[in-house]
């Protein structure tokens, strides 16, 4: 029953079966003491236990015959632990997929305020742009002196002045140090240039060298390959293809494996099964051999008291009836030993059964001497 009993609880975990948390009120424990056991399943899982003749129900509220009840109130402990982690998980993934509703609102929107953001910029630049196109178009009175003029023609001031440009003196001079500065950056630039030509005369000559290199160890490839498998193959594809075939070797290799392991486990468990029922039947007929020694010796004190009392009570006439009694006595010790001697050989192969490793023997069957009635001789 225990095996059955375990064996639907594992089909209870293979499929996948949730046990509901069940909620009773007082007024509803005050109406029905014994109520429906099939709520804390699925109506799938009713419906596959339907099918199933041999399947065990079992009300998952009411301590199972066969548990302990520690064992029991532990389950009922780690369920209630389960289903409250469950309710968090659940309570987490709707608070989850209501921020992850709220970050997509959030991105819409801000995507939006980019583009408006982007749009008003592109606004405003193309006022600026228009703006100064506006103020280029106005006239501008300068007051200049006459040392501020540097615009001469033929050594003297010009009398049309509208193609001069008015410019800040400090400018002048940042733009002349910045020729300056290009002068001699150009120098630099031209050093570069030399340095990097005769690296890079260098660099032509090296791949030169290299592509000659590469060239023979294309030919020593060729060759070889042509050497060993008599034409060109894709060596990555060879890889491929073998480290594949190893694998597909190795899963036939483990189901193979599996299968035959799995075969032996179970013939084992078979032997286990008629080791065990074989060491409850030796337990029993050993326990039977028991009482019928307890019996026997029951019966020797019985006699050996009688014999005694005759003893006492008979005189020298009765000493042929004596030596009957004796022999009679000495049968019986006899018989009593033979009786030790069988219950020895019982606890022996009692020991023999109890050890994993030990050999199945079949139970040796002593012949016992019928004893005859207290009464006679």
């Amino acid at each position: 029953y225990q095996r059955r009993v375990r064996e639907a609880v594992v089909s209870t975990q293979s499929t996948g079966k949730k046990i509901k948390r069940v909620k009773k009120t007082a007024e509803a424990e005050e109406d029905s003491d014994a109520s429906d056991s099939d709520d804390d399943f699925d109506s799938s899982s009713e419906e596959e236990d339907d099918d199933d003749e041999d399947a065990v129900h079992l009300d998952l509220n009411v301590c199972p015959p066969g548990c302990s009840q520690e064992l029991y109130d532990a389950t009922i402990v780690m369920r209630e632990k389960k289903l409250d982690l469950e309710e968090g998980i659940q309570e987490e993934k709707k608070m989850i997929d209501s921020l992850k509703k709220e970050v997509d609102a959030l991105v819409k929107k801000n995507k939006v305020i980019n583009h408006g953001v982007k749009m008003a910029k592109n606004d405003l630049e193309a006022f600026h742009i228009e703006k100064q196109k506006k103020m280029n178009e106005l006239d501008i009175v300068v007051t200049l002196n006459l040392h501020q003029i540097q615009y001469m023609q033929n050594g003297g001031l010009p009398s049309d002045l509208t193609s001069c440009l008015v410019f800040h003196s400090g400018g002048v001079n940042q733009l002349t140090s910045r020729i300056k500065g290009l002068q001699q950056e150009k120098a630099q630039q031209i050093r570069k240039f030399k340095e990097l030509k005769r690296s890079h005369i260098h660099l032509i000559k090296g791949k030169k060298a290299m592509e000659g290199k590469l060239v023979a160890l294309e030919e020593k490839y060729h060759a070889m390959m042509l050497l060993k498998f008599g034409r060109e193959v894709d060596l990555t594809k060879l890889e491929n293809i073998s480290t594949n075939r190893i694998a597909e070797e190795l899963k036939e290799t483990i189901a193979k494996k599996d299968t035959k392991y799995t075969r032996k486990l179970s013939e084992w468990d078979v032997q286990i099964n008629q080791a065990k029922q074989t060491l409850l039947n030796a337990t029993r007929e050993h326990t039977g051999r028991l009482d019928t020694l307890n019996d026997l010796t029951k019966d020797m004190q019985d006699l050996e008291g009688q014999l005694d009392g005759k003893q006492k009570d008979l005189g020298g006439e009765y000493s042929g009836q004596r030596k009957a009694d004796l022999k009679e006595r000495q049968r019986l010790i006899q018989l009593v030993q033979l009786q030790a001697q069988e219950v020895d050989a019982l606890k022996e192969e009692i020991g023999i059964l109890s050890r994993k490793d030990g050999h199945i023997l079949p139970p040796t069957q002593t012949a016992v001497r019928p004893l005859p009635p207290i009464g006679t001789n």
